[in-house]
Order: structure tokens, then C-alpha cells, then sequence
């Protein structure tokens, strides 16, 4: 049994599958997944993007910072009641260098537990 012929015009005539646009679409750094490009969580590997330092980055920075500049100080001048001050400054310069460092987005291995 042979179905008659359809006539086919603008209207009726199926639309082309839609491929995804190249711009859409982001591999990921970890595995090589394709994921879209808007996208937090890789959906193969789990890899999260990261914006800015991760909370130990902007700890180990401003503690760093915070024993830096008052230790140079203390080898060019006696301690001072200044020394606080100088402990604030380091740590503020820690975490200014921090944010600059990692301050860009990045993508961070999940952890396994």
C-alpha cells in the first residue's frame, strides 16, 4: 500500500535541524567535555569554574602578607608601637595580591571525598 504524495509549500515544509552555533558552545579545561559556555559545572568530570581566589588562596595570601611586611620591618628598624599598623598593611597587601593573582575565572578539579 502506497500513501499518496504530499504536497509540501512554505508552510507545511519541515524545518532543518538546528546545529548548535560554534560560539555556544566551550570545551572544558579537565576532560574535554563539550558543555555550554555559560556553564558552571562541567556535566562529564565536574569541574566548577572559580571566579576570583578561593577562600585558602585569600587566607594563605593575607596571613603571608600579614608576617611579610612586619618581619622586613622589624630587620630594618626596632619594634615600634607602629608594628600593628604595619601587620594591618601587610595583611590588606596579602589579599590585594591574592585577588590579583587568581582574580580571574578558572576552572578547579572537583575533590573526591
Amino acid at each position: 500500500m502506497r500513501l499518496p504524495p504530499v504536497e509540501v509549500d512554505a508552510e507545511t515544509a519541515p524545518l532543518p535541524m538546528l546545529e548548535p552555533e560554534l560560539r555556544a558552545v566551550e570545551i572544558c579545561p579537565i576532560c574535554r567535555a563539550k558543555m555550554r559556555r555559560t556553564s558552571e559545572l562541567c556535566p562529564q568530570c565536574g569541574a566548577e569554574r572559580q571566579y576570583g581566589p578561593t577562600r585558602i588562596e585569600s587566607l594563605i595570601c593575607t596571613g603571608l602578607g600579614m608576617v611579610a611586611v612586619p618581619s622586613l620591618i622589624l630587620t630594618l628598624v626596632k619594634p615600634s608601637p607602629w608594628l600593628a599598623l604595619f601587620v594591618v598593611i601587610g595583611g590588606l597587601l596579602g589579599f590585594f595580591v591574592a585577588n590579583v593573582r587568581f582574580g580571574g575565572d578558572r576552572w578547579i578539579r572537583k575533590r573526591h571525598a
